[in-house]
């Protein structure tokens, strides 16, 4: 194997509905629970277990999620999920991906333990604007293995699962680990080293508003209800079942199933058409909570934005690569940051240096949540994100390859467009387009990118510093008022067919430093994404801040209060702070004053929950007592761990950080995440992750 490659591998071990009511009750419990019959009580119900990141400094972050367990009020600990799942977390900035449908008893649950094992680990960091393969370590400097975080819930918002007759409860346990509070980025020479202590949470609501992905091969599907079932596989698992689910059809649902676009309904009716068992599919959802007054059970919907399903998404003779096209020859693709995703059991390698996917006339080419048609090989240009399908192989020289042309019928070659974002000021506008100056694609700075051949001649190939980009499509994107030449931009779209620039780029969305944070609305119609804090085009604030282990950080805010704070920049221990929004980065000390951090005043819904954490996720006490009896010495040892403790109130926040800070256990880091005003210097958290 290429010493540029690692195998991140695991082989593990471990009808129809009738009525709308009932497919609502039921959804995500058909095979897991089941739904029981009138005068049968149900003496369990379903977690819904969803798992999210907030991003770091990292081209690829893999690790394996072990289990979580959860801790009833009772003290007894029920095992939620326990098969192992081989997770990249770069994928999941900006959607959450639902791990499984667990079955769990009925009652009250205060506490969460989640097993993350570092062992096979494969953690690269851009640098120079190049993924390079880092050391992981604990803050102690040994290898990293298996660690357990435990978190407490919410008291105000426990989970709780309802005894239950004709239906059964259901509660979304919504997991986020957060990359930036977790990890410390170390380069020497170049060369990375990555100091890791996880830092997760979860909670029965999330703190954004992030699409889910509903993986997994179809079972059956109902026209007339309007919904299909899908056994939950997540990630890149292609062996286990970890539940099922039944996901719900709307009038805007785009489906791409097999090369073709539809919506609602008719996507539908030709899901319905497809083999239950051998399809699979993948299903990008919004989560709507129910509440049925008649027996007091909690259950939900999970709605469709859109889907991806058939040969469209994968098949048995194909492997999969994705990544962002940097320069195109002919028929054949440049890629860099590629994730090369095998069909067999949970295979899959993220690939440092470059790879490339050979295009052809049968190359079936698509794009995600979008009914474009007429594309070819021809559409994909330099700069596009995609997703092929093809014949992995590797050539002499270590290179992976893929052969996406399509020539039989074991080799159905495709290629997913999907939605790539620009970053950079703009230069000037007019209507039906504008031009700015191009510096990241995707979070990749712009040199990295050789654009020859994407112009319609060798003089319009497009030069970053004066990148043009239509904005004429159907809804037409418009700037945000008030923005003028040399602000910042961030356009999300696809890039122009390979050989016709100009335009460079045909935008879907335009976006201000102020707009992007909070960017979207439900959809409106066929193909407009739903968005908020932090979901699809929205790119949400990052405030983070480091402070040194000696001298012990005690008193690191200034006014902490329920009205919020702000950093104190001139404490000894203040090692670093920034604020960024995407590739955008603002440090602290460049500003006129620290930025007042200040809770969202958004409510707590029963979709949405700021989240505000505080703890020491590895800080463990072993103490060893010898008791001697007639003789006999009996040795026994105790580990006591301090949990991460999560508020949806941000004044108990402030309640537990005072009483938790001390000079034993002092401040090391803060990540929050929200929206912030530039002009007012003010930082709105929507969750802020603090670590001890």
């Amino acid at each position: 194997m290429h010493p540029s490659l690692r195998l991140a591998s695991r082989l593990k071990s471990r009808h129809f509905t009738r009525k709308y009511l009932a497919a609502l009750l039921c959804a995500g419990a058909v095979l897991a629970a089941g739904c029981h019959r009138p005068g049968n009580i149900s003496f369990s119900g379903i977690a819904w277990v969803t798992v999210t990141d907030e991003p770091g400094d990292f081209a690829s972050y893999i690790v394996t999620i072990d289990d979580v367990t959860m801790t009833r009020n009772d003290g007894q600990i029920f095992t939620a999920l326990a098969t192992p799942e081989i997770v990249d977390f770069t994928k999941l900035n900006n959607v959450a991906e639902l791990w499984g449908s667990a079955e769990i008893p009925d009652g009250t649950y205060t506490s969460v333990a989640i097993t993350l094992d570092y062992t096979t680990a494969y953690v690269t960091v851009m640098v120079n604007g190049q993924p390079e393969v880092a050391t992981v370590v604990d803050p102690t400097g040994a290898s990293m293995t298996t660690i357990t975080v435990t978190l407490d819930f919410d008291p105000a918002n426990l989970p709780t699962i309802t005894p239950t007759y004709a239906s059964t409860s259901a509660q979304r346990l919504a997991i986020d680990f957060n990359l930036a509070a977790s990890n410390q980025v170390k380069i020497t020479a170049g060369v990375p080293t990555v100091v890791a202590s996880p830092y997760v949470t979860a909670a029965i609501q999330a703190a954004d508003t992030k699409l889910i992905r509903v993986r997994g091969p179809l079972i059956n599907s109902s026209t007339e209800v309007g919904t299909y079932t899908v056994a939950i596989r997540p990630f890149y698992d292609e062996v286990n079942n970890l539940g099922t689910l039944t996901l719900f059809n709307t009038p805007t649902t785009v489906y791409t199933l097999n090369g073709k676009a539809y919506v609602g309904a008719a996507g539908l009716d030709a899901i319905s058409l497809l083999s239950a068992g051998s399809t699979m599919t993948a299903g990008y959802t919004t989560f709507q909570p129910t509440f049925n007054t008649l027996n007091g059970a909690t259950a939900g919907k999970f709605n469709m934005v859109y889907v991806v399903a058939g040969s469209t998404l994968e098949d048995f003779y194909t492997e999969g690569l994705e990544g962002d096209v940097i320069a195109r020859s002919g028929n054949t693709l440049t890629l860099l940051g590629s994730t090369l995703i095998l069909n067999t059991a949970d295979t899959f390698q993220y690939v440092a240096a470059n790879t490339n996917v050979f295009l052809g006339p049968g190359t079936l080419v698509t794009a995600d949540d979008t009914t474009l048609s007429g594309l070819s090989s021809d559409s994909i240009g330099v700069g596009q994100h995609i997703t092929a399908r093809g014949i992995y192989g590797v050539t002499a020289a270590g290179i992976v390859t893929l052969d996406a042309t399509g020539t039989s019928s074991t080799n159905t070659g495709s290629v997913r467009l999907q939605s790539t974002q620009l970053w950079g000021p703009l230069v000037s506008s007019a209507a039906g387009g504008l031009v700015m100056n191009l510096q990241t694609i995707n979070d990749w700075p712009v040199t990295d990118y050789d654009f020859a051949g994407n112009g319609a001649t060798t003089a319009q190939n497009p030069v970053p510093a004066s990148f043009s980009v239509s904005t004429v499509g159907v809804p037409a994107p418009a700037i945000p008022s008030g923005e003028s030449a040399g602000d910042p931009l961030w356009v999300n779209g696809i890039v122009s067919p390979f050989g016709s620039a100009p335009p460079d780029f045909d935008a879907f969305a335009v976006n201000s430093q102020a707009s992007i944070q909070v960017a979207g609305s439900p959809a409106a119609a066929a193909g407009i994404q739903t968005c908020g804090v932090g979901s699809q085009v929205c790119v949400p604030a990052s405030l983070q801040v480091i402070w040194n282990a000696t001298p012990a950080a005690i008193a690191p805010f200034v006014g902490f209060s329920d009205a919020g704070f702000s950093i104190n920049l001139t404490n000894a221990s203040y090692n670093s702070g920034v604020i960024r929004i995407g590739p955008q980065s603002i440090d602290l000390k460049s500003l006129p004053a620290s930025p007042q951090v200040v809770p969202t005043t958004l409510p707590v819904t029963n979709i949405f929950a700021p989240r505000y954490c505080v703890g020491n996720p590895v800080t463990s006490s072993a103490s060893t007592t010898t008791t001697t009896t007639a003789g006999t010495s009996t040795t026994s040892t105790s580990t006591q761990t301090t949990a991460i403790s999560v508020f949806s109130s941000y004044a108990d926040f402030v309640t537990k950080t005072a009483s938790s800070i001390t000079a034993t256990n002092p401040v090391l880091q803060l990540q929050a995440t929200g929206v912030y005003n530039q002009s007012t210097n003010t930082f709105t958290a929507t969750s802020i992750d603090l670590v001890l």
